[in-house]
């Protein structure tokens, strides 16, 4: 197993809290990184709080989690607490590429990355390089781009001995 996730929350309800702590202490048992859900766009940043509080309560060290579709105003909670954010990208709702990059261009590149799904809504399985080719149009670094989408998420992953490039 290369890690634990997507385990969190979706509507914060004290089954869905009890449900993740259980996740957190089996990947903690098998010395897994762990991928968090924050919930979708209800209490967004309610649930964040909830889930940095219960990762900080079970003592799981910050850099083995990375805590997937932060927001503007769940961004700086989970890096302040030294996990890694993830951003899912669409193209209607949550985060959008030009959202994704006003991020990065406020709270740099550490512990970030960028991810695509194809899910609930409209969905782009290309975002992540359509992105890439935003950041290129806004004169950025091709070094930052790579390290969004290539370096941040390799060493996160690294972290587990059975993920091989």
């Amino acid at each position: 197993m290369l890690g634990i996730g997507e385990i969190g929350l979706n509507k914060n309800t004290r089954n869905e809290h009890t449900i993740l702590e259980e996740h957190i202490a089996l990947a903690q048992e098998r010395d897994l990184p762990i991928l968090v859900h924050t919930p979708h766009l209800e209490d967004k940043l309610k649930g964040t709080r909830l889930i940095v509080d219960a990762l900080k309560n079970a003592q799981v060290n910050p850099d083995r989690v990375v805590i997937d579709h932060v927001e503007e105003h769940t961004i700086g909670m989970v890096l302040d607490a030294g996990h890694w954010g993830g951003m899912t990208l669409y193209p209607e709702s949550k985060c959008s590429p030009a959202r994704a990059i006003d991020m990065v261009e406020r709270f740099g590149s550490e512990r970030l990355w960028w991810d695509a799904a194809c899910d609930w809504g409209p969905s782009v399985p290309l975002a992540v390089p359509r992105t890439a080719c935003e950041m290129r149009r806004r004169g950025h670094d091709e070094s930052l781009i790579e390290k969004i989408i290539f370096e941040n998420p390799k060493s996160f992953l690294s972290q587990n001995d059975r993920f091989q490039l």
